[in-house]
Order: C-alpha cells, then structure tokens, then sequence
C-alpha cells in the first residue's frame, strides 16, 4: 500500500495540470508572505506585531534546521542524535528568535503609530480637531468629477469679538462653533476649519433639503449657545452658503459658495 502511494504521488508530481498548479503558487505566495513580513514589515496593530514576531521565528528556525539538516548529511551518528540536535536547534533558536522578534517588531509598531499620529496631526486644525484645509482639499480632489455639495460658513463679526473679549476667547467661540458644526454636518460628509474664522462643509450627497435643515439648525444652534469666558457671555451667530453641482471644477463651485455667503 505505501508503494502505491509513492508511485500515485510520483506521478501526480510529474502530471502537469492545474491541481499542482495552484498548489506551486500557493507555496510561492505563502513564501513571498514569510519574506515580506520578515523583511518588509508592515507592523500596524497587535495582530500584525503577532504575524511580525511568527515569521521571524519561524524563518529563523528554517534557517537553523538547514544548517542541522546539512550538517547531518556529512556527519551523521544515528537518527536518535539528529532529533536530538534538531530538538536543541527549536529550543535555542525559540528562546533567541521570540523576544528578539518581539523587541523588534514593538520598535515597528512604535514606528507606525508615531508616522500616523504625525500624518493626523498634519491633517487637523489644532483648535478645533476638525479637518484642515489640506484635508479638505484632499476629499474635495477624491470627490472631483462627482456631485458635491459646499458649505461655507463664517463667524460674524469675528474682529470684534477678538477687540472686546480678546483673542483668547476668540479661540473659544472658534472651538464652541467647530463643535456644533461637527454635532450637526459630520454625519453628513466633511466638516473642516480653513481660515481664521472660515469654516467649510463638503458632501457628494446632494439630498440639499436634508442639508438646507442641518445648516439652518446649525445657525440656531451657533445663535442659542453662548460663550462663558472670564464671567463674559459672548454670543456669537455664523452666516453660510451653499452651493452643489453635478460637474465642472472644484474651484468654480467654491466661488459660488462664497458668493452665496454674502
């Protein structure tokens, strides 16, 4: 019965056909995966640190058996010496591969998150945690050639709320209205500050009668809730406008926006 199954598996090996295709590709894929992760990591979460520190080992131990294997081939003793050595080989390299993978794999993880907090940090306003106006023109360039909708809307007489209160409280009526906005437009598509006082809306929905009644609860929203710095009241209200396409450039639907504003 096992020559049998030799002679079945000989031949199979040597029948070409799409079984033993897929089956070499298959193998290609899982080694290309070992190496890449090995050599090219891409560490961005617990589970790919645990991918990081199992290919290492096990690249680790491969390497290890075959200087075992290979060593055997021109000196073996007996078959109970070889599982032995290859016994002592799994340990060391286990012992050595595991919290050296680990130590390395962290540095990469650390690595990932320091590069994605910093790519965060270069696409958010500061004050009020929304997008910039480079994060904004990136999801305006996604969005080009589609229907978009663009809010613009600007705190009223923003000078002189800066002149009584000072600029300090200005930030604050800055971040009270950022934070209203995202309350009611984020649901909705992209809410970003892109000036001093300037803040923008963007969504490729065009529902505008659902939009025209979070806009407007918006403004009352901004005109209700008062500011408290230093014991001041500060009220502040925001004008805004509005306007969609179907096409035609990003550009020309923002000038129709800020003609809509004033």
């Amino acid at each position: 019965m096992l020559a049998i199954f030799r002679v079945c598996n000989f031949k199979e090996k040597l029948t070409p056909g799409r079984q033993n295709d897929d089956r070499l590709l298959r193998c290609e894929t899982r080694a290309l995966r070992l190496w890449t992760n090995v050599f090219r990591p891409a560490v961005a979460d617990l589970p790919g640190l645990r991918s990081y520190v199992l290919s290492v080992t096990l690249l680790a131990w491969i390497v290890a058996m075959a200087a075992d294997i290979a060593e055997q081939a021109f000196f073996f003793v007996s078959w109970a010496n070889c599982f032995e050595q290859y016994a002592i080989t799994t340990v060391v390299v286990l012992a050595i591969a595991v919290p050296t993978a680990r130590s390395m794999g962290r540095a990469h993880l650390e690595l990932h998150r320091a590069k994605a907090e910093a790519e965060l940090l270069g696409r958010t306003d500061s004050l009020t945690g929304l997008a910039n106006r480079r994060a904004f023109y990136e999801q305006a360039a996604r969005l080009e050639g589609g229907a978009l909708a663009l809010v613009i809307a600007d705190i009223d007489r923003f000078k002189r709320i800066n002149d009584c209160f000072g600029h300090a409280a200005g930030d604050e009526v800055i971040k009270t209205i950022g934070r209203l906005m995202r309350e009611e437009l984020s649901a909705l598509g992209t809410v970003a500050r892109v000036g001093g006082e300037e803040f923008a809306f963007l969504s490729g929905d065009l529902g505008a009668a659902d939009l025209r009644g979070r806009l407007l609860r918006f403004r009352e929203r901004v005109a209700e809730e008062a500011v408290i710095f230093g014991g001041r009241r500060i009220q502040a209200t925001v004008s805004a406008g509005m306007a969609a396409r179907t096409g035609g450039d990003f550009d020309g639907l923002y000038a129709a926006a800020d003609k809509a504003l004033y």
